[in-house]
């Protein structure tokens, strides 16, 4: 089965993430939005697919699926709009710097009965799996906190900056209170 995905965000990370999902056998890409024409043009080429807009995204049945890649103060709006339009969703974090819209999109999402995945590589490179296999193998013992430091490879532009969460902001993920949230949890879901 092949599934129909369109990009919406043609900046770095939305480059990234297309340029994975069109390497997969199992993908096939409908087409770049961006809200500046010139990147989505280079990323549409780079990638064998068509320019389009969000609302041609939105309207168009044969779309499966959406990849939102665009700045960070979009994507709320972006996964409400792609679940009400019946898509499965993968999105770049954060989902919002605010924690009940978060929310809201989560109800959205489950209303839907459409996938949502919220991009946080960080659990698959390759100090952090063998964190968790030191952690699954008792090496460690019980964590009760863990700090991580990491860096972008260089300083964002100013347009993402004035849109964005901020790098902060942007890289941390929301922990909601749970007493069953752990470290060890954090590693296979969202706590």
């Amino acid at each position: 089965m092949t599934i129909r995905m369109a990009v919406i965000g043609a900046g770095r990370i939305g480059q990234i993430h297309a340029s994975n999902a069109a390497r997969n056998p199992g993908v096939s890409l409908a087409g770049v939005a961006d809200a500046i024409p010139e990147p989505a043009a280079k990323l549409a080429a780079q990638l064998g697919t068509s320019v389009v807009t969000v609302e041609q995204i939105f309207a168009d049945h044969s779309i499966d699926a959406v990849l939102i890649g665009s700045s960070t103060d979009t994507h709320a709006d972006l996964i409400q709009r792609a679940a009400a339009a019946g898509k499965h969703i993968f999105c770049e974090k954060p989902v919002d710097l605010d924690l009940n819209r978060a929310r809201e999109c989560e109800k959205a999402v489950q209303a839907s009965g459409k996938a949502c995945l919220i991009g946080f590589q960080r659990r698959f490179d390759p100090t952090f799996s063998a964190l968790k296999a030191r952690i699954e193998k008792g090496e460690i013992g019980e964590l009760e906190a863990l700090s991580v430091i990491s860096r972008d490879p260089g300083a964002p532009p100013v347009e993402y900056l004035q849109r964005s969460g901020g790098i902060f902001k942007d890289m941390t993920r929301v922990r909601l209170p749970s007493s069953t949230c752990n470290v060890r949890a954090a590693f296979s879901r969202t706590c």
